[in-house]
């Protein structure tokens, strides 16, 4: 093939930047030979003279070449076979998502038959001769022949791994290592321009003189030096169970620090109380960045245009010192096949991970999900601690680091069986009763009996909701507002929930009132009576199905709850005793339901398949439909004026992209996931916001919506008088 001459007397990786100063700012000290490799060769087809012509604003022209740096890398480098295809499908996946392992072997691509007759390797010589200008790489070797027997050596292998051998969790765990490695730095060189900064260290003194601040508290001063006096540099993996109110939050993050690694990542099992931890840790560490990783997080818009993309970046991966995320977020950096959630698993490493609320780690994978922390904790030097009141199995593995004795001194609540010989009526008038003359909580498992029993009660009492319906938005307000009334006393109120606010809310109610629900559940809505230790013991009122679903709604794992019940029907359980029981009913979970749920793919490294059990188990949304509340008239023209100014604007693409995404979340915030066959039944029109496809906002001050209440599933007006609160 005919070489085209040497054009150029700089080469360039990106606008501006120099192609060796881009691979050389992305080397890590502590990079593998490996990832060092995958990093000297993942760009070198950007050498080729159509990619130099596209970088300098010919835009109309082949930019091509994760391909031809996949093949180079493998005709000049001599690891394991392994290894070698793990680099490959890096290089070849560093612009996009990770497909399963095995395609790599299918007919006319990757390294398959016939795979070098790729019109990419039109452009083979002339990559060679450009980068033989730049005296970086030794002698490369560009010999077609002897890759097509490379390949067939590594079709062979394939074979023999997809029949035989098969791959395993460590193997999944090292090509993501590999993977994030690569595109994390690439990125970060990318944005901007420099190798990778150290991080600031942070200065535990300043979380330690913000709790020494606090009034002695003898239970919680107490639990704090327990878990302190546990510190173990030489340990890697930790739960910490300590009943509700202990304030397990600080005390991790103190434990957490002790390790000084480059950073902390803390998940929450919700959107909706990331706002309230951020806004209390980033209020203590001053001066260094304290991010929140969710899907509707913002950039200030105070932010210049020139550093948005940089803070974005920073934001979108783990790149803080302290990060409060979700588990949503945590689950697929560790499943996903994706190049975003892989830019996260990149940030895993020497960095310390909070999970709070374990529980809330779905027990289908729960197994696999261990597993994987427990190989990172290996493979890139990662810490894992684990928080709950109601802590699943976990394994020997993980360390204890508080006195599970505290659950046995404890004496703020009682749970009690409440019978209802009237049904819904009976609950009714047991909630009034209390609600006279104490701060009290009811908890149901759907949003429409939530709002039937709000409505039941509204005119009667100061009466509050909470639920999944709600804008994240209203269900701040809402938290704010009931947090403010609890504090003082004169007035009662009511607050109506579904499992909204089981985790991670700060609130403290007088007595309690839950329908049946699995028993971890139940003892975290308990957490919500009595949490701050007051002079009287509180009640929490278990009562039976009232909305009809609650079966369907929680499975098999309601199921082994009912001997529980059975115990309880019979006589009341109190705090006290309220370990023994979590343990029991974990270990059932355990014995019955737990199971490695991927591991048939695991050994297949079905990346993308893993990634859609996953998402299937995570997003089954298949029936429901985001749509955004508009808050108030002219807030959706608003957003489309942002989106046309950004549409025509002179910006590159990724800048566009970007800034679309800024006002993407603030619209996010607004956003609800409601049934479609509710939407369907909406009297008022529903609005398209223009540019952007297919997002869909009910128009402000539209009857279906109450920042009270949410989208309204129940509708009182609908039904006559005597209907009010009982099931259809």
């Amino acid at each position: 093939m005919s070489i085209e001459p040497i054009l150029f007397d700089k080469f360039f990786s990106h606008p501006d930047k120099l192609y060796i100063e881009h691979i050389i700012n992305m080397f890590d000290k502590d990079d593998t030979p490996l990832e060092r490799e995958v990093k000297r060769f993942h760009d070198i087809a950007k050498l080729k003279n159509n990619f130099q012509k596209y970088i300098r604003g010919d835009k109309g022209i082949d930019k091509n070449h994760s391909s031809l740096s996949a093949y180079l890398f493998l005709l000049n480098n001599h690891f394991e076979n392994k290894e070698m295809l793990f680099g490959f499908l890096a290089i070849a996946s560093h612009h996009g998502d990770v497909e399963d392992f095995f395609k790599l072997g299918e007919s006319n691509q990757n390294i398959g038959e016939h795979c070098t007759r790729s019109k990419e390797f039109n452009f083979l010589d002339e990559v060679l001769q450009n980068a033989n200008q730049l005296n970086f790489y030794d002698e490369l070797n560009g010999n077609i022949a002897q890759l097509e027997l490379q390949t067939k050596a590594y079709q062979k292998y394939l074979r023999s791994f997809k029949f035989k051998n098969r791959f395993d969790y460590q193997d999944f765990v090292a090509f993501k290592k590999l993977y994030a490695s690569l595109i994390y730095s690439d990125k970060y060189e990318a944005i901007f321009g420099t190798a990778k900064e150290s991080k600031k260290e942070i200065d535990d003194y300043l979380l330690t003189s913000h709790i020494n601040s606090f009034p002695f508290h003898e239970k919680r001063d107490d639990f704090r030096n327990f878990v302190l006096k546990n510190f173990d540099a030489s340990h890697k993996l930790f739960t910490l169970t300590a009943p509700t109110g202990y304030g397990k939050t600080l005390t991790a993050m103190e434990f957490a620090l002790r390790f000084e690694k480059e950073k902390i990542i803390f998940a929450l099992p919700f959107t909706s109380i990331i706002d309230q931890a951020y806004d209390v840790i980033s209020s203590i560490f001053d001066g260094i960045d304290v991010f929140k990783v969710h899907h509707k997080t913002d950039i200030d818009e105070s932010v210049d245009d020139d550093r948005y993309s940089q803070v974005k970046f920073l934001m979108s991966s783990f790149s803080g010192e302290i990060n409060i995320t979700t588990l949503y977020q945590i689950i697929f950096a560790l499943f996903g096949n994706s190049n975003k959630d892989n830019i996260k698993f990149n940030q895993f490493k020497n960095s310390v991970v909070i999970i709070d609320e374990a529980q809330a780690i779905r027990h289908e994978f729960r197994q696999d999900f261990i597993k994987l922390c427990e190989l990172i904790s290996e493979q890139m030097n990662t810490v894992f601690i684990f928080m709950s009141a109601t802590m699943p199995i976990v394994g020997d593995n993980f360390k204890e680091i508080s006195n599970l004795d505290y659950f046995k001194e404890q004496n703020r609540y009682v749970l009690e069986w409440l019978s209802l010989e009237n049904g819904e009526e009976g609950l009714i008038k047991k909630v009034r009763e209390e609600a006279q003359i104490k701060h009290t909580l009811c908890v149901v498992n759907t949003i429409k009996k939530a709002q039937e029993l709000y409505y039941a009660f509204k005119d009667e009492f100061e009466c509050y909701s909470l639920n999944g319906y709600m804008t994240d938005i209203d269900k701040q307000k809402t938290v704010q507002c009931v947090s403010e009334r609890l504090a003082q006393s004169e007035t009662k109120i009511l607050l109506i929930s579904t499992q909204s606010i089981e985790a991670g809310i700060d609130l403290d109610f007088e007595v309690g009132f839950r329908e049946v629900a699995p028993i971890s559940s139940i003892i975290q809505t308990a957490g919500r009576v009595n949490r701050h230790f007051g002079d009287h013991q509180a009640t929490l009122y278990i009562f039976d199905d009232i909305c009809g679903y609650s079966d369907l709604i929680y499975g098999d794992i309601q199921l082994i709850s009912q001997n529980i019940f059975e115990i309880l029907r019979e006589k009341p359980v109190h705090e006290s005793e309220i370990l023994s029981i979590s343990q029991l009913y974990f270990e059932k979970i355990k014995e019955q339901l737990e199971s490695f749920l991927i591991a048939e793919e695991i050994k297949k490294l079905e990346f993308e398949t893993i990634n859609q059990r996953i998402i299937k188990l995570m997003d089954n949304n298949d029936f429901k439909q985001l749509i955004i509340i508009e808050p108030y008239q002219g807030f959706i023209k608003e957003i489309e004026v942002k989106l046309l100014e950004i549409k025509q604007g002179q910006m590159d693409k990724f800048k566009q992209k970007d800034l679309t995404q800024s006002v993407v979340k603030k619209l996010l915030q607004h956003g609800v996931n409601v049934a479609k066959k509710e939407i369907e039944s909406f009297d008022t029109s529903i609005g398209k916001v223009k540019y952007l496809h297919e997002m869909l906002y009910l128009p402000a001050g539209a009857m279906e919506y109450s920042s009270e209440y949410g989208v309204k599933k129940y509708k009182p007006d609908e039904l006559e008088a005597s209907d009010v609160g009982f099931d259809d």
